[in-house]
């Protein structure tokens, strides 16, 4: 596999990783909640999470958080975890894990990989099932 065919694996996954955090957002700020809606500053491509509703935001958020206890690999999931479910920085849940910034960096990209491969092979059986 090319780098940057690694690189374009990397960014679909954090592309729909982060679609938990702004539905999440999304939930909080149709009930008035905007305190959170800053917490998050990672941006992504998810048009169809701003044109959704609250069912449509709650499914989102129900997937993506199975998708990650689908993960193998149990630090990579901590992390994408920390850093897409709970908003926290990638520096913040590298302390939480005990790694050093630099570790917490290499092990996002590799749970970024990996995440990727999981989507492509996810999407690849949809639709072979179909």
């Amino acid at each position: 596999m090319t780098q940057e065919e690694e690189m374009k694996i990397r960014e679909a996954a954090r592309n729909y990783l982060c679609g938990y955090q702004l539905c999440l957002d999304m939930l909080k700020l149709r009930k008035y909640e905007r305190r959170r809606a800053a917490k998050f500053d990672e941006l992504c491509d998810c048009e169809d999470i701003l044109a959704g509703d609250e069912a449509y935001w709650k499914a989102r958020i129900y997937e993506i958080a199975a998708f990650l206890g689908k993960m193998k690999n149990g630090r990579e999931k901590m992390l994408l975890y920390y850093r897409y479910v709970k908003g926290e920085s990638v520096e913040r849940a590298a302390s939480l894990l005990g790694l050093s910034r630099r570790t917490a960096y290499r092990l996002w990209n590799r749970a970024l990989l990996s995440a990727g491969l999981l989507l492509e092979q996810r999407n690849c059986n949809t639709i072979n099932a179909l």
